[in-house]
């Protein structure tokens, strides 16, 4: 419970200092991402004022990842998808790709060079830390710690950390490059609200309802079945990977092969939670209980877990372990940073799609750090989501998700290598497989987008 009180305190100080220090609310810093940072610099690793735990705050993210994915797959589907959504989860996932790319052919030059011993799945960590984020940065990368990987799990979070400063500090500067040389053209005299800049609403007319309660208080709290529902799927799936456990090893519990897949399927917990929260949820609809489940206190749940998670992530990075690795995740980080930047420019640019300059905001932000930081960065240009920008960030982000899976799972390859007389050839095969893959998504978001360049042929973003 200490150290739930250690984030909450954190949280709730940055929400105090965003909503007093001018330069946060300019730059509109996420209090989570402010918070983490806060204990970084005072906790163990930092000035030592109060006592953390890398180890222990990994153990949150990893779990409250999982619940994020319940809490958001048991809400109810919003059949609001479109073409400009499809070609938005396409150039997401593309981007992805091109991330995973650039980090495993960086790391495979440091094999070959400075760092021979270097692992294998190195590479994977500038996709997994700047879009999909710190839980799945740290679940895998804790997972081949059990293969020999040290401090991976730190390793993921401190990318995620790098993903989080390109989003809030580099998205926001080409945002106010955007406002500058190309929107403030056609949005003459906008600015953000003070609620947006200071991150509290005071006013009670303009403070959102958090969801509906669905059962009465005399018999459960509304609020409190919705979190037992998460708890029990949750619990589903740990007896679904702890059956998985056992089957794998009983074939040969001897294989390091077999032992590689359990512990790969132990850090895609969340994967295994989100199909199996699919699979609940079209039960209780099947059984006529869907109006238990409710939309708004699902996404509380899921809000929650998001911010003590990035709080923790951030808060339980290792400072000797980064210094250990400055100098190949400064040139991973930076090398996909900038072509981050690049290929969101480039390819919004040129798609057609409308409210360009929205889009890149917003895809920026979610390839850089997670979708709330890409809804964040759009929000600065569209303070109340006028434009189908943001709809289409929420909703593509679930169409990338299944384009995604093969990425991620592609880390198996290099693993299973490991343990033959050529690695090489393993880790090889996977980077051109993945090459292979990311050129056929491509081919398909080009083919896709010229319809909307017919559409809009008269119009230049120049």
């Amino acid at each position: 419970m200490l150290d739930i009180s250690i984030l909450g305190a954190a949280l709730f100080f940055a929400t105090i200092l965003r909503s007093k220090i001018k330069i946060l609310q300019k730059f509109m810093v996420p209090n989570n991402i402010l918070a983490g940072f806060l204990l970084l610099a005072i906790g163990t690793g930092g000035f030592g004022l109060i006592e953390t735990s890398s180890e222990r705050f990994g153990n949150y993210v990893y779990h409250l990842l999982a619940i994020v994915f319940i809490a958001m797959t048991l809400r109810k589907s919003e059949n609001k998808s479109s073409k400009s959504t499809f070609a938005m989860g396409l150039v997401m996932s593309v981007g992805t790709g091109i991330q995973t790319g650039i980090g495993l052919i960086i790391a495979y030059i440091f094999m070959q060079t400075l760092m021979p011993d270097l692992f294998p799945t190195f590479g994977y960590f500038l996709m997994l830390g700047f879009s999909q984020g710190p839980g799945q940065s740290y679940s895998l990368g804790k997972s081949w710690e059990l293969s020999g990987f040290e401090n991976a799990g730190d390793i993921g979070l401190t990318f995620a950390a790098v993903g989080y400063i390109w989003a809030a500090l580099i998205g926001v500067l080409v945002i106010y490059y955007l406002k500058k040389k190309y929107y403030s053209k056609t949005h003459a005299g906008y600015t953000s609200s003070e609620n947006q800049k200071k991150g509290v609403i005071k006013e009670l007319k303009e403070q959102p309802s958090a969801g509906n309660l669905t059962t009465d208080t005399a018999a459960i709290d509304g609020f409190s079945f919705q979190i037992a529902t998460v708890i029990f799927v949750y619990l589903l799936t740990f007896l679904f990977l702890k059956g998985l456990e056992k089957s794998l090893l009983s074939i040969n519990d001897d294989s390091k092969i077999m032992h590689q897949l359990v512990n790969t399927a132990w850090g895609l917990h969340f994967i295994f939670a989100a199909f199996i929260a699919v699979l609940v949820k079209k039960i209780i609809y099947k059984l006529g209980w869907g109006n238990l489940l409710n939309n708004g206190l699902l996404t509380r749940i899921s809000g929650v877990s998001l911010d003590f998670m990035v709080t923790a992530s951030i808060a339980a990075i290792s400072i000797p372990v980064v210094i250990q690795y400055t100098g190949i995740i400064l040139t991973m980080s930076t090398i996909g940073g900038l072509f981050t930047v690049y290929f969101v420019f480039h390819e919004i640019r040129r798609s057609g799609l409308n409210h360009p300059f929205e889009r890149i905001a917003g895809l920026f932000g979610t390839l850089t750090g997670t979708l709330s930081s890409g809804l964040t960065l759009i929000r600065i240009l569209d303070k109340d989501f006028t434009t189908n920008a943001a709809h289409d960030q929420v909703f593509g982000a679930g169409i990338a998700a299944p384009f995604i899976a093969p990425l991620i799972l592609s880390v198996i390859v290099p693993l299973l290598g490991m343990n033959t007389s050529n690695p090489d050839l393993y880790f090889l095969l996977t980077l051109g497989g993945i090459f292979i893959y990311i050129s056929v998504l491509y081919f398909i978001w080009r083919r896709y987008t010229k319809v909307f360049k017919r559409k809009r042929k008269n119009r230049s973003y120049k």
